[in-house]
């Protein structure tokens, strides 16, 4: 079983960029977790599927980002049902 530091140090390693960051856009999230952007936008619309996000402003303009906690957490709990 992967602690969440240790899914946060795999998330990190995928991109130089993300180890600098504390939260990820949708695109950097789906690269994360290996599916398509499209894919986790539609998990946000079916609610209670795919990591924690947060929005940022509102309106088309509004940003979804997505903790690297949430994700780390989100992907222990797939792998504990897995």
């Amino acid at each position: 079983m992967s602690s969440i530091v240790q899914i946060i140090a795999e998330i990190n390693k995928i991109n130089p960029k993300f180890k600098q960051l504390l939260a990820l856009n949708q695109k950097q999230t789906a690269d994360a977790i290996g599916v398509s952007s499209s894919a986790l936008e539609r998990w946000r619309k079916e609610k209670g599927v795919g990591p924690e996000y947060k929005k940022v402003n509102n309106g088309k303009r509004g940003r979804i980002l997505y903790t690297k906690q949430a994700i780390a957490e989100w992907l222990s709990d797939s792998i504990k049902t897995a």
